[in-house]
């Protein structure tokens, strides 16, 4: 690897790892509540919901429902991605710009839930991280793909096939909100290319990747 496209520095990725925090944090509080793994513990506490293809409750909805999960598997699976996908990008972009990604993106994952199962008019109870780990995702695929460049340890090849799974899980298994996914994924291209650029290099360093850990 060429020294020039990579800088290594082992910063700790703090925005990352609050937003983890959070996520834990209210799995704590719901285990403790009694209301994991429960439907009507996890509507009350902020999950989204839709009755009938209605959005029921308030819009607050669309926020806390991104830090819940329904049991321990759920939780685990979406905050090894954050993590892993997170840090490369807090890295290089910050946590500022990394944490309005999440956001964004779990937000438009739900948007994108009410939306689908609007027009199916179906009841659904929806939680979870995906939606806004998947703009994270969409992000860093974004990134790299329109600089031309490869991302040290996570070749353009291993991004695509860890896509392809990543949806590819949510069409093999029901109960998987793959609206969530689908909206999440295309916020984070989108954050990819208005908010994605790293921060400018000096002009000895310009030909530096975007992903340059400072």
């Amino acid at each position: 690897m060429n020294r020039s496209e990579f800088v290594r520095k082992k910063n700790h990725p703090y925005g990352v790892l609050a937003l983890a925090a959070v996520n834990v944090g209210y799995f704590l509080f719901l285990m403790a509540v009694g209301a994991v793994e429960k439907t009507p513990g996890m509507i009350h506490w902020g999950a989204l919901y839709m009755e009938g293809g209605k959005y029921i409750g308030n819009v607050a909805r669309l926020l806390t429902s991104m830090f819940m999960h329904f049991d321990i598997y759920h939780l685990g699976s979406n905050l090894l991605m954050l993590l892993v996908v997170g840090e490369m990008l807090e890295n290089s972009l910050g946590a500022l710009r990394v944490s309005l990604t999440y956001f964004i993106g779990g937000l438009a994952g739900n948007v994108a839930t009410v939306f689908w199962f609007g027009i199916l008019k179906k009841t659904v109870v929806s939680a979870g991280a995906s939606g806004a780990v998947f703009a994270l995702v969409g992000m860093l695929c974004c990134i790299g793909l329109r600089n031309r460049r490869q991302i040290p340890g996570f070749p353009k090849e291993r991004m695509l096939l860890m896509v392809f799974l990543m949806f590819y899980s949510g069409v093999v298994h029901a109960e998987i909100n793959m609206a969530a996914h689908i909206g999440g994924f295309l916020s984070g291209i989108m954050c990819g290319f208005f908010i994605g650029s790293g921060r400018k290099p000096g002009k000895e360093n310009r030909e530096r990747s975007s992903f340059t850990r400072r």
